[in-house]
């Protein structure tokens, strides 16, 4: 006899043969009876002998082949359809099978998490070839955890192609595990699923009229619960729609109130940039012209953007805008206005004492504390609309290290100055915000709105400010903290009166939004008494997509399927 360093249950060992490539394990079986698979009868009659040579776990880092010598015996029922049958081993290898149970568990290990190639390169260094194609069916064929029905089932979608196609994830909101992945995210196939697996209590979604369509007719008896960020991201949305819609005013209004001593020049653009920026406007032009034509047409929204390349944000954006939506300004670099903020005040009144030389001005504030950014003060100039003569954007970098060697003198004054136009009160909270800076675009502006007022800085605070001296935008912001409030507090009780105001406060996105929260009205006010929400389900979701992503794309929904219920299944473990 011979010892090995682990059991073969029901053999006995003959011989260790041990090469350069693998070590081969004999033995011989010791069972005298087995039954048929058939009929189930015991039997003690050996028919004859044969050998089985599988695979075992390697044994440090050495490959193991076993060489099995098992019975064949002869059924003793002589109404059974089999006359012989093979001994079985259910405790060591499946009947067919080439390689024993434990080393089959020990790929599946490797195949669910690494998949096809990265599981054969694992495997191969720890002394085990296998194809990559074994570890792929391996990966496909099994079978994840049972799962009991939750009653808190949390919905979202995933990509599959950005943009083209999605499918949906299900997961346990309690048990914090996913359930079962979808092909689509349409309501016929979330309703047959919930028809399926009856027992669910509660849903957790987002807006998707699928997914609510959906739970409706799969569960009509479950309660459903809209997911809060999910509203207040719908919500800035209507904010962005508002505050585009009176831009325009915002901006005449911040034309009024400018402060700057002298009038803005803008900076003469070549000929070929002239054309290029036309070129392009007339691009855009076109294809506003052509998204609503198309949508006169009655195709569409996703079929638009498939058709034009365009993203269905872009489409609603053209449809919503009254007339063609022109560029928005750029938007100032912010860490210019942080660094020469210390010193806005200093400039401003030296440029109205005529001084408007950026050398100059440089060396006067570094008399009054050590400045490291020489060319902030140039920027700052070209904020206001001094820009330089061409000599001296040439000279400045160069000549600003050397400041005994320049000679300090002031453009013409020439420039008529409006400064006296301005009252105290303007001229205190448009040198705190900057505005004589090109005003930020609607979806910044927007921003403000549902940011925490005590963590805003003091510039977004007086930029707010300025943006609630029109009444729409005051009501609009009183809205948005009511419906913080009352989400915050879990004060579901009032979001009947919240939407009830907001349904009749005469601005028209507002209203709308509230007409499309008056229809899911259950979902909402459960959205604002419940902590459940889809935070949970996002999670899993980028779970997903790291699998997803680590399949390069080549595998089917199958075995995506099946990679994340067994993840999920052992990471519950």
């Amino acid at each position: 006899m011979h010892s090995i360093p682990f059991s073969l249950p029901g053999f006995e060992v003959t011989e260790v043969i041990t090469t350069a490539e693998q070590l081969i394990i004999c033995a011989t079986s010791r069972s005298v009876q087995a039954e048929c698979p058939a009929c189930h009868e015991a039997s003690q009659r050996v028919h004859s002998y044969y050998q089985r040579s599988p695979r075992d776990l390697p044994v440090s880092g050495q490959a193991v082949q076993l060489r099995l010598r098992v019975r064949r015996f002869r059924c003793l029922n002589v109404q059974c359809s089999k006359q012989t049958f093979a001994e079985p081993l259910p405790d060591l290898i499946a009947s067919i099978a080439r390689r024993t149970n434990r080393l089959t568990v020990l790929l599946g290990v490797y195949a669910t998490p690494s998949g096809g190639e990265p599981g054969a390169r694992l495997l191969k260094a720890g002394g085990r070839s296998v194809s990559p194609d074994t570890l792929l069916r391996l990966a496909k064929a099994g079978t994840a955890q049972r799962l009991v029905i939750p009653e808190i089932l949390g919905v979202d979608d995933f990509a599959f192609r950005r943009g083209l196609s999605y499918g949906t994830l299900l997961i346990d909101w309690q048990q914090h595990r996913p359930v079962d992945l979808l092909p689509d995210r349409t309501a016929e196939t979330f309703a047959n699923w919930l028809r399926a697996h009856p027992g669910v209590k509660w849903i957790s979604r987002d807006r998707s009229g699928e997914y609510a369509r959906g739970a409706s007719e799969g569960a009509p008896g479950a309660k459903q619960v809209m997911d809060r960020w999910h509203v207040i991201k719908n919500w800035r949305e209507a904010l962005e729609r508002v505050v585009r819609r009176i831009y325009p005013r915002l901006e005449l209004r911040l034309e009024q109130m400018r402060s700057t001593p002298f009038p803005k020049r803008k900076k003469a653009r070549t000929t070929h940039e002239q054309a290029a920026s036309s070129a392009s406007r007339q691009h855009r032009l076109a294809r506003y012209e052509e998204v609503l034509e198309c949508y006169h047409q009655g195709l569409p929204i996703a079929q638009i953007a498939k058709q034009m390349h365009l993203a269905r944000g872009t489409i609603y954006t053209y449809l919503a805008a009254d007339s063609f939506p022109e560029r928005s300004p750029r938007s100032p670099s912010p860490g210019t206005g942080k660094l020469i903020a210390p010193y806005t005040t200093y400039l401003r009144q030296r440029c109205e004492e005529g001084c408007q030389n950026a050398q100059q001005l440089y060396r006067e504030i570094q008399v009054q504390d050590t400045c490291r950014y020489p060319r902030t003060v140039l920027r700052w100039l070209q904020a206001q609309g001094l820009f330089p003569r061409r000599y001296e954007l040439r000279t400045f970098q160069d000549d600003w290290k050397q400041p005994e060697a320049q000679e300090s003198h002031a453009l013409s004054g020439g420039e008529e100055r409006r400064s006296a136009l301005v009252s105290t009160q303007q001229e205190e909270l448009i040198s705190s915000v900057e505005l004589e800076e090109p005003l930020a675009s609607a979806r910044q502006l927007s921003y403000l709105f549902v940011k925490n007022p005590a963590r805003l800085e003091a510039k977004d605070q007086q930029l707010l400010a300025f943006l609630q001296q029109e009444k729409e935008i005051e009501l609009a912001y009183r809205l948005t903290q009511q419906l913080f409030h009352l989400m915050k507090n879990k004060q579901g009780n009032t979001a009947t009166a919240w939407i009830s105001i907001c349904s009749s406060c005469g601005i028209a996105e507002l209203e709308a939004f509230a007409l499309g929260l008056q229809k899911e009205l259950p979902a909402f006010q459960a959205a604002c008494s419940l902590p459940y929400n889809n935070g949970m389900t996002e999670g899993f979701v980028n779970k997903l997509k790291h699998i997803k992503g680590s399949m390069y794309g080549r595998g089917r929904f199958e075995l995506l399927r099946q990679r994340v219920l067994q993840s999920g299944a052992s990471g519950a473990a």
